[in-house]
Protein backbone atom coordinates (compact mmCIF):
# COMPACT_ATOMS: atom_id res chain seq x y z
CA UNK A 1 0.00 0.00 0.00
CA UNK A 2 2.90 2.16 1.16
CA UNK A 3 4.60 1.75 -2.63
CA UNK A 4 1.43 2.80 -4.19
CA UNK A 5 1.44 5.91 -2.66
CA UNK A 6 4.60 6.74 -3.17
CA UNK A 7 4.34 5.81 -6.68
CA UNK A 8 1.19 7.93 -7.26
CA UNK A 9 2.95 10.92 -5.60
CA UNK A 10 6.36 10.56 -7.43
CA UNK A 11 4.50 10.18 -10.23
CA UNK A 12 2.69 13.45 -9.68
CA UNK A 13 5.67 14.81 -8.96
CA UNK A 14 6.90 13.94 -12.40
CA UNK A 15 4.21 15.56 -14.53
CA UNK A 16 4.91 18.80 -12.04
CA UNK A 17 8.37 18.45 -13.26
CA UNK A 18 7.72 17.62 -17.10
CA UNK A 19 4.72 20.86 -17.11
CA UNK A 20 7.36 23.13 -16.25
CA UNK A 21 10.26 22.01 -17.59
CA UNK A 22 12.23 21.45 -14.35
CA UNK A 23 13.07 17.74 -15.71
CA UNK A 24 16.13 18.98 -17.26
CA UNK A 25 17.87 20.83 -14.74
CA UNK A 26 20.85 19.99 -12.29
CA UNK A 27 19.85 18.96 -8.89
CA UNK A 28 21.43 21.90 -7.39
CA UNK A 29 19.04 24.06 -9.44
CA UNK A 30 16.02 22.06 -8.91
CA UNK A 31 16.29 22.86 -5.39
CA UNK A 32 16.98 26.70 -6.47
CA UNK A 33 13.70 27.27 -8.03
CA UNK A 34 11.81 24.62 -5.61
CA UNK A 35 12.43 27.84 -3.15
CA UNK A 36 11.41 30.34 -5.64
CA UNK A 37 8.39 28.69 -6.11
CA UNK A 38 7.62 28.30 -2.23
CA UNK A 39 8.38 31.38 -1.60
CA UNK A 40 5.95 32.94 -4.81
CA UNK A 41 3.09 30.39 -3.12
CA UNK A 42 4.33 32.06 0.61
CA UNK A 43 3.30 35.43 -0.99
CA UNK A 44 0.35 34.67 -2.90
CA UNK A 45 -1.04 32.52 0.33
CA UNK A 46 -0.48 36.10 2.41
CA UNK A 47 -2.09 38.14 -0.14
CA UNK A 48 -4.78 36.15 -0.83
CA UNK A 49 -5.64 36.30 3.32
CA UNK A 50 -5.10 39.84 3.47
CA UNK A 51 -8.17 40.51 0.98
CA UNK A 52 -10.29 37.51 2.34
CA UNK A 53 -9.76 39.24 5.82
CA UNK A 54 -9.89 43.08 4.51
CA UNK A 55 -13.44 41.76 3.03
CA UNK A 56 -14.72 40.07 5.53
CA UNK A 57 -13.93 42.26 8.50
CA UNK A 58 -14.00 45.85 6.84
CA UNK A 59 -16.81 44.94 4.04
CA UNK A 60 -17.21 48.79 3.84
CA UNK A 61 -13.86 50.17 3.08
CA UNK A 62 -13.25 47.34 1.38
CA UNK A 63 -16.47 48.04 -1.12
CA UNK A 64 -15.07 51.73 -1.28
CA UNK A 65 -11.45 50.46 -2.07
CA UNK A 66 -12.95 48.08 -5.29
CA UNK A 67 -15.08 50.94 -6.26
CA UNK A 68 -12.04 53.86 -6.23
CA UNK A 69 -9.98 51.07 -8.77
CA UNK A 70 -13.54 50.04 -10.97
CA UNK A 71 -15.51 52.83 -11.08
CA UNK A 72 -18.35 51.83 -13.35
CA UNK A 73 -21.55 50.45 -12.20
CA UNK A 74 -21.59 46.64 -11.44
CA UNK A 75 -23.95 43.94 -10.25
CA UNK A 76 -22.08 43.34 -7.25
CA UNK A 77 -22.93 47.00 -5.93
CA UNK A 78 -26.93 46.47 -6.69
CA UNK A 79 -26.41 42.96 -4.52
CA UNK A 80 -24.76 45.09 -1.99
CA UNK A 81 -27.48 47.89 -2.24
CA UNK A 82 -30.09 45.01 -1.68
CA UNK A 83 -28.16 43.48 1.17
CA UNK A 84 -28.33 46.81 2.81
CA UNK A 85 -31.75 47.79 2.24
CA UNK A 86 -32.81 44.38 3.83
CA UNK A 87 -30.52 45.09 6.76
CA UNK A 88 -32.36 48.62 7.17
CA UNK A 89 -35.93 46.77 7.21
CA UNK A 90 -34.49 43.93 9.46
CA UNK A 91 -35.56 41.65 6.69
CA UNK A 92 -33.14 38.05 6.91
Amino acid sequence: MFRKIWKSITSVYLLYELNTCIYMLDPWEKRFVSILFCSHAFIFAILGLLIFSSYTFLPGYTRKLVNAFLPTHSALSDLDMDHQRSMDFNIH
